[in-house]
């Protein structure tokens, strides 16, 4: 049996981090004023600003699309799909969700913690996209710890921790002015702890066709043996 590795999984993650960089920067350059520092990649495309629907539609939304078609396809590619791989890629989808949920439901001017419906509801995409990646990290590394793969589970272990950290931090008003750093700092944890999980995931098993040769070559001699016998 031969284990290949599937890239396209991995790839559908890298490419949606490089339009996350792509697109912040630049919705960034169209906002006088913006800071990467303090300001919230949710606030390219806050209700009021002339771009609102570009950011949604061109960035957000195509971003969370391909996050949950690339953890489909790490699921239907695992060598050995069961509950706990199952969880995981569910837990990690929730980075999908959350950029999914904030092309329909864009937060308020300034990000704030509290305002309109559309707010909450986008906060609580947050909450599913940072709290969901950080359990999924939890669960790998758990995952990765039975199979003995310790470098690996350390690893992830740390991420979940960073994940939990950064939510906190985001939902923290004194810790506004450095907001914008948390969450990029956060996002980079994220996609490429993701793009890892999908690329140890991404299996597919396949019969080694030379053994099966050499099987069936060794034991050709044998049954004409016998035969002859």
């Amino acid at each position: 049996m031969i284990v290949r590795r599937q890239p396209l999984p991995s790839a559908l993650v890298a490419l949606a981090a490089a339009m996350v960089l792509f697109g912040t920067l630049y919705f960034a350059s169209l906002r006088p004023g913006y800071r990467h520092m303090s300001n919230t990649i949710s606030e390219l495309g806050e209700i009021g600003v002339p771009q609102a629907h570009l950011v949604a539609f061109g960035f957000f939304l195509p971003v969370g699309l391909l996050v949950w078609l690339a953890i489909w396809l790490a699921h239907r590619h695992s060598h050995r799909p069961g509950q706990d791989t199952s969880l995981v890629l569910l837990a990690l989808s929730g980075l999908g969700t959350g950029y999914v949920l904030a092309a329909f439901f864009p937060c308020d001017p300034g990000g704030p913690l509290f305002g309109s419906w559309r707010t909450m509801v986008h906060n609580t995409a947050g909450l599913i996209d940072y709290g969901g990646t950080a359990l999924g990290f939890f669960l790998f590394c758990r995952y990765c710890a039975r199979h003995k793969m310790r470098t690996q589970a350390v690893t992830f272990g740390i991420a979940a921790a960073l994940g939990l950290l950064a939510m906190v931090l985001l939902g923290l008003p004194s810790a506004f002015p450095v907001r914008g750093a948390v969450q990029r700092v956060a996002e980079l944890i994220q996609f490429a702890g993701v793009l890892f999980v999908c690329h140890l995931l991404s299996t597919s098993a396949a019969p080694n066709k030379r053994l099966e040769t050499d099987g069936g070559a060794d034991a050709g001699p044998r049954l004409t043996g016998r035969s002859i016998a």
